[in-house]
């Protein structure tokens, strides 16, 4: 979405209601969410979080705080899913920049419990990755984690991407279509924010 189109507060919205369970329908305004989706039950999932502007493309996170070193969106996922279990299914995958597919993707994803992953301000992290050998492995990442998840159960991927083209250059516009023609063929878009926003689910 453009500022203020109400993203960062939808995703933090899921972020909550996974992560409390039952506990958030106590949360203002929950139950009128569970009305409309006709849904009696709220499971705390096992979350994972990717923010574009947030995440270094050349150095990643951690590996100065006791924790590994996760050089790729996919080695940040995975840790944040299944702590070092997880992420050691997608260490090779981390530290070459390839993007893991099929089977590894299912193992990367604990399956102890429903899983969320949110993925937030893609454009901002592909930009740069394009300046970089990985050039092309976020979108490469999106595409078969889109169609992995896609036969498994209680696993959900939210991906938010901006509606406006506004003050992208040519290769972002380019890499933005390509990436909204992937992602609206394997998920279900939802506007937001009427003609501002949308994510992909």
């Amino acid at each position: 979405t453009q500022f203020g189109g109400g993203k960062t507060h939808s995703l933090a919205l899921l972020y909550h209601l996974a992560t409390s369970g039952d506990a958030a329908k106590s949360f203002m305004g929950v139950q009128s969410i569970l009305q409309a989706g006709g849904v009696s039950e709220i499971p705390k999932a096992n979350v994972g979080i990717f923010v574009g502007t947030r995440f270094d493309v050349l150095t990643g996170r951690g590996g100065d705080d006791g924790t590994p070193q996760r050089r790729t969106p996919w080695g940040e996922l995975a840790w944040q899913l299944g702590g070092g279990a997880s992420f050691d299914v997608v260490r090779e995958h981390d530290a070459q920049g390839i993007a893991p597919a099929g089977d590894v993707i299912r193992k990367m994803i604990p399956n102890d419990k429903p899983a969320l992953l949110l993925i937030d301000e893609v454009m901002n992290y592909i930009s740069p990755e394009r300046k970089t050998k990985y050039a092309g492995e976020m979108y490469n990442f999106l595409m078969k984690l889109s169609e992995e998840i896609t036969g498994m159960d209680r696993v959900v991927a939210v991906v938010s991407i901006p509606a406006s083209e506004l003050e992208m250059g040519a290769d972002d516009e380019a890499d933005y279509t390509r990436l909204k023609k992937m992602l609206d063929r394997k998920g279900k878009p939802v506007i937001m924010s009427a003609e501002i926003g949308r994510a992909h689910v």
